[in-house]
């Protein structure tokens, strides 16, 4: 009877709605859409670009691009990441630390993609949550392989498979990114998720010592 009775997306709906922190990033992010749509609606693609993306001249998107998507396909990829490993990170991290950590990846995947263009990379600027979101996805596989090496058994199998599913995503990313040839997407922002995964691998790091 109990086998009978499961309902995965019932359950996977009830353990992310214990999830605070990660349903308040998600509310957050799909506020800035929302905000986008008003000011593309009143002040065109020139004010939309002022306020959302970050490029070398300072505005306002040195603040929100972390927070900005360009289209609601852009917006959904970077949800589902957040949703599975925001959710997962959120177990292991005080929602003050996660948070701020979040931020921080969001950051440094902003400020990457902005010495990619002080480089001579073309580009109007960029902008989105994918930085860290993937640095959700390099932080969760950073802290679960440690914890697996000191002690296979305090992993559990769902653990392992989103820490080899994370690194999946992550290597792919690279390959997208960075080896010539092969694109999976265009128009991704290459040293931005670097620079979004190497904070979270950074952190990972840093917490597995702490402890």
């Amino acid at each position: 009877m109990a086998a009978t009775d499961a309902n995965p997306a019932r359950d996977g709906l009830r353990w992310l709605a214990t999830k605070r922190v990660t349903l308040g990033v998600i509310t957050l992010l799909l506020a800035v859409f929302v905000f986008e749509l008003f000011v593309w609606w009143h002040l065109g693609a020139a004010g939309w670009q002022y306020i959302f993306l970050a490029h070398l001249r300072p505005s306002p998107g040195w603040v929100m691009a972390p927070f900005s998507h360009r289209s609601i396909s852009h917006l959904l990829t970077s949800l589902s990441v957040i949703v599975v490993y925001g959710g997962l990170v959120e177990e292991t991290l005080e929602p003050a630390t996660y948070f701020a950590f979040y931020v921080l990846a969001g950051y440094a995947s902003t400020v990457a993609q902005l010495v990619e263009y002080l480089n001579g990379l073309a580009g109007l600027g960029t902008l989105g949550a994918s930085g860290a979101a993937l640095g959700l996805v390099t932080f969760f596989t950073t802290t679960t392989a440690a914890r697996y090496r000191h002690d296979p058994t305090a992993v559990t199998t769902i653990e392992k498979l989103f820490a080899v599913t994370g690194g999946l995503i992550g290597v792919l990313i690279l390959t997208n990114d960075f080896v010539p040839g092969i694109v999976f997407t265009t128009g991704t922002a290459p040293l931005g998720h670097a620079g979004g995964m190497a904070a979270g691998v950074w952190f990972g790091v840093v917490r597995g010592r702490a402890q």
